[in-house]
């Protein structure tokens, strides 16, 4: 059942992803997937360095052995925290969407309350005061 979903799952972001009217956002359902290929490529990336390193010196393969994991890690950090900002700035536009939503749903309905209202004017006390203390 479960390896139907992910057949689905699947086919259905392919399809979105090949949509040319972009109807669908993909980006966020694609950054799993993306982080996941970036682990890979800076893992890989380290270890060809640390053999590299080994290949044209002992020394400098030994600095690679130490140092490599730990440049791995900040990389892993880096793409982390790109990664979750894209995905901020994802959730950010669904907010403001739903927002958007909800005020033209109340679009007509605020002259009636603006109405019911009393006038309110005291900014006009504090506007005369700030006048006269100048």
């Amino acid at each position: 059942m479960e390896r139907v979903d992910d057949g689905l799952k699947l086919r259905e972001l392919l399809r979105n992803l090949f949509d040319f009217e972009m109807r669908e956002i993909v980006t966020t359902r694609m950054l799993p997937l993306i982080y996941r290929l970036a682990v890979i490529a800076m893992g890989a990336l380290v270890l060809l360095g640390i053999a590299s390193a080994f290949i044209q010196s002992f020394w400098l393969g030994l600095v690679w052995l130490v140092f490599g994991p730990i440049v791995f890690l900040i990389l892993v950090v880096v793409v982390r925290v790109f990664l979750e900002f894209v995905m901020a700035v994802f959730r950010m536009l669904v907010f403001i969407e739903i927002l958007d939503r909800r005020t033209s749903a109340i679009e007509g309905h605020t002259e009636e309350v603006v109405q019911d209202l009393p006038r309110i004017k005291f900014w006009k006390l504090n506007l005369g005061k700030r006048q006269n203390d100048c």
